[in-house]
């Protein structure tokens, strides 16, 4: 298979906005970040080869056999991560790429579009978290010392962000793809004021810089490719398969939904499941779900013998029937979600999306529907699914023989009552795996060592409060605050200067922690226990209960003279809990 005749960037651009180049539904999404947009493009003025593409050409009369997708422009981490599907009448050229993609769309989104990614720290679902940016270089001079990866001043920005900047002179690219063409365009540019009155040094950049602009997208044949004319749509996806198997590996999910993609008969399988996980994904800011999770619970959930990511288990029947069962799939997923975050989890205490498989199976096999997650005729139900999670995710059970496991409590639950998830029967065969939930009474002194940052902490906290409901949001507080707990501040407290010194390590220990409605937790903030106590509970029985509930020693008063008497006290009291729980 030789090279063709490299083409400019500037045709290949236009091929993709004309819909002459598009994506075979066997590519995975665009997944590149700013950082290697901008290094690309300092790359291409640096003259550095960009690497080859592969190219397919669909023959016209089977261009409507396989589902295609446009190449993204507008690209926004919320709300525009999927490529829409591309309308193709089959009376045309089409161009699919097999290799290449990321480096194309990076070249069309910076040339031509925008790009939106989340502000760290900001909630997911707050829109102006995404900030749109564009690609802008600065035409008179060269990026910073302290960049030490590119050569030129490279960088999305918003035009709010580039105007602002008055020490350089940012100029985006879509403007530059659009204006400079030729020589002509090159020397229009240079009369520009802003360049025109620059020391001769920086005129001197412009100029050069413009001109490799000039020549990279309209000259240079950066876009060397094969192109395969086979019509053959397995002989296809090996080849795709084969080149992917170096840089970013196409995961075995890419390829269950590239074929599922091509099996489906009444759906289109990648928009069904990316729109899904985007609906798990939109359940809440703390959870995050993945391709990956969902084709795996569809394996799972549609009873196929074998659930590994295995290339003989994606055939057509298979397909078929995942298929069939995706209604109810979404059902019963969309259901586990919903009740793991009203479990109190987040991304961190998750410590494994497959625990939630079991779950979602019972669920399906139950016909629950949205009133599982609030009926009281299934309180019950629902405490037991939790406390079970908890053991699991704590104890590591889905860490390893992942697939094997999820097999075995498939066949418990399909041979299982529906009146109940069956915790005792699942137990049971996780023990005959070697893989009991039960804690031998050194691995829960482990426990309460955790800390506060721990990922396993919220979970050990959870299950001292079998009772809460966590839907309404619970955060992990420190019952002496850690900000009093300082040698200064203790020492003020008349702690002797020994224990002063020594127990600002132990702040953080779980006996130190207690979990508190959103709420009650922002009013306690850093307030004395004691104080925080006496305002909130005037009443000797419900303070005696609130203390009971939290495991605390029933004392009448907690001075921070008393802290490390305090850790000691709660530290036995959450142990002897433990063991009924764990052991």
């Amino acid at each position: 298979m030789p090279f063709e005749t490299p083409i400019p960037i500037r045709q290949a651009i236009q091929n993709i906005l004309d819909g002459k180049y598009v994506l075979p539904a066997i590519q995975r999404e665009f997944i590149w970040e700013p950082e290697q947009i901008e290094l690309l493009f300092d790359s291409l003025l640096r003259g550095y080869p960009i690497s080859s593409f592969l190219f397919w050409e669909v023959p016209r009369k089977q261009v409507n056999d396989w589902q295609f997708y446009k190449f993204l422009t507008q690209y926004h981490e919320y709300n525009a991560r999927h490529n829409a599907p591309a309308q193709l009448t089959g009376d045309r050229d089409v161009t699919a790429v097999l290799d290449g993609q990321q480096r194309l769309t990076a070249l069309v989104i910076a040339l031509t579009g925008t790009y939106a990614s989340r502000t760290k720290n900001k909630q997911r679902s707050n829109l102006a978290a995404y900030p749109v940016r564009k690609l802008y270089i600065d035409l008179l001079g060269r990026a910073d010392e302290t960049d030490e990866q590119k050569f030129y001043a490279i960088r999305f920005l918003t035009p709010e962000e580039a105007a602002i900047d008055k020490a350089r002179f940012w100029v985006s690219f879509p403007e530059l793809f659009l204006k400079i063409k030729s020589v002509s365009d090159v020397l229009m540019f240079m009369a520009m004021e802003r360049i025109s009155s620059s020391p001769q040094e920086k005129r001197d950049f412009a100029a050069q810089t413009l001109a490799k602009i000039c020549e990279s997208l309209n000259t240079i044949g950066n876009v060397n490719f094969f192109l395969e004319r086979e019509a053959d749509l397995d002989k296809v996806l090996q080849i795709f398969i084969r080149i992917n198997s170096g840089g970013t590996k196409l995961s075995y999910s890419d390829l269950l939904l590239s074929i599922a993609t091509a099996s489906w008969k009444g759906t289109d399988a990648r928009q069904a499941i990316h729109g899904f996980v985007d609906e798990l994904n939109s359940v809440s800011d703390e959870l995050t779900f993945d391709q990956d999770f969902v084709l795996k619970s569809a394996l799972v959930l549609s009873d196929i013998s074998d659930v590994k990511f295995k290339v003989e288990n994606f055939n057509a029947q298979n397909m078929a029937t995942i298929e069939k069962a995706w209604p109810s799939i979404k059902t019963s997923l969309s259901l586990t979600v919903h009740l793991t975050k009203s479990f109190g989890l987040s991304d961190r205490s998750l410590l494994s999306a497959n625990a939630l498989i079991p779950i979602a199976y019972y669920l399906r096999k139950k016909g629950a529907t949205d009133s599982y997650l609030h009926s009281s005729s299934n309180l019950a139900d629902r405490a037991t699914i939790r406390s079970w999670l908890t053991k699991v995710l704590l104890r590591g059970t889905f860490g390893s023989m992942g697939d094997t496991i999820l097999g075995a409590l498939r066949g418990v639950l399909q041979s299982a009552s529906i009146e109940r998830f069956p915790e005792a029967e699942i137990n049971d065969r996780l023990t005959q795996l070697n893989r009991s939930i039960k804690f031998p009474q050194e691995e829960i002194q482990n426990l309460l060592g955790l800390q506060h940052k721990g990922r396993q902490t919220f979970l050990v906290l959870s299950l001292l409060y079998p009772n809460f409901d966590f839907s309404n949001g619970f955060h992990i507080d420190h019952v002496y605050p850690r900000s009093k707990v300082t040698e200064r501040r203790l020492l003020a407290k008349d702690v002797d200067p020994e224990n002063a010194s020594v127990w600002p390590d132990l702040r953080d220990n779980l006996a130190n922690l207690q979990l508190l409605q959103g709420g009650p937790n922002q009013a306690k903030s850093a307030a004395d226990f004691d104080e925080w106590l006496d305002s909130q509970f005037r009443d000797s029985t419900k303070r005696g209960y609130f203390l009971a509930t939290h495991h605390f020693p029933n004392w009448s008063a907690f001075p921070y003279t008393r802290f490390g008497e305090f850790l000691g006290d709660r530290e036995a009291i959450i142990g002897k809990y433990l063991e009924t729980v764990l052991a």
